[in-house]
């Protein structure tokens, strides 16, 4: 099987509105019709909320928040107290989560449901999205060459195809993220839905079903997939096509200088093989190991915050204070 993570580049007609403001910045709502050309019903629009400064754009930020919708709300924080010290900040909403939920399904299901081809479908389209948004960033005077990509659990998954695609991306923070979609599949809490459906008898093309089967064809396959350009992986014919949404199977594309790998010590819904893989691929990568959970970190994101400015280059004291004001970071979901 081929993934395809072309699409076809033109200007985007959008519709964005003001939903909030506050001293510094202000917030836009924006929609457009995704440039994916095979979105699941009821992900046909992406949705994005970008926090723009008033003063002038020192740098770009994206965020790409993970499975379902909880952790969205924490990592809106960003954006205000971003925007207020000059770093342009958009939250992407990827396909299948959040306001994006396709019909008949709950956030982030998708992304691990043990058919390949739903799977390849919704990697696909979350590329496409994020690629696509980078294209209207760079449309509206939004994107700066000084600019980071952050990706938190799932969204750090996509980050590794984004940054393979995307050269011009000047750092990549990976959050409490992983790899090695065999192990995510059959041992992480966050998907339990698949033994149980195994349990019932539940039985997959290619295997998907099947924890030892894909262990053992990763550990056989695997050295070979290292050996792969871009175009000979997702083209080959000889991997599991497992592979070909795996972020283990991008890491070796990307520039380590370029990276920083953000793990937690008491992360309990990745699994350890998961977190050890992905780093281990980016050859040389910062790494930060820090006595957190999988989630236990997003109510503290300042510290997040601070480590991003210093990324983009932004050390002044008074930038690194401000992040401390308070700002209107309410959900725009909720009144």
């Amino acid at each position: 099987m081929k993934i395809n993570f072309n699409y076809d580049k033109k200007e985007i007609k959008y519709i964005s509105g003001d939903i909030y403001k506050g001293k510094n910045y202000r917030c836009n709502y924006i929609r457009y019709k995704t440039l994916y050309n095979n979105p699941a019903p009821g992900t046909e629009n992406v949705h994005l909320y970008n926090y723009t400064p008033k003063g002038k754009i020192r740098a770009s930020t994206i965020v790409l928040h993970g499975l379902g919708s909880r952790n969205i709300k924490f990592l809106l924080w960003l954006g205000p107290h971003l925007a207020s010290v000059g770093v342009n900040t958009t939250l992407v909403i990827l396909p299948g989560n959040y306001t994006r939920v396709e019909d008949a399904s709950v956030s982030g299901k998708s992304y691990l449901y043990p058919e390949i081809n739903t799977m390849f479908q919704f990697w696909e389209h979350a590329v496409v999205d994020v690629l696509s948004t980078i294209d209207l960033l760079k449309q509206i005077n939004s994107w700066q060459d000084n600019n980071l990509l952050l990706g938190y659990c799932l969204g750090g998954m996509v980050s590794t195809m984004i940054a393979a695609i995307e050269k011009d991306i000047s750092h990549t923070i990976f959050m409490t993220s992983g790899g090695h979609i065999p192990s995510i599949m059959h041992e992480s809490s966050a998907v339990s839905f698949i033994p149980k459906m195994v349990k019932r008898g539940y039985t997959a093309k290619f295997n998907l079903h099947d924890k030892d089967y894909l262990y053992k064809t990763y550990d056989k396959q695997f050295n070979l997939v290292r050996q792969m350009g871009f175009d000979e992986l997702v083209n080959s014919k000889e991997i599991h096509p497992l592979f070909k949404i795996d972020p283990i199977s991008y890491a070796h594309f990307l520039d380590s200088s370029k990276l920083t790998f953000i793990d937690a010590i008491f992360d309990r819904t990745l699994p350890k093989i998961s977190r050890k893989l992905l780093y281990s691929e980016m050859k040389g990568a910062k790494k930060r190991t820090l006595p957190i959970s999988h989630v236990n970190w997003l109510p503290f994101a300042y510290f997040l915050a601070k480590y991003i400015l210093h990324k983009v280059n932004i050390t002044d004291k008074e930038s690194q204070k401000a992040l401390l004001k308070m700002e209107k970071t309410e959900n725009p979901l909720e009144k």
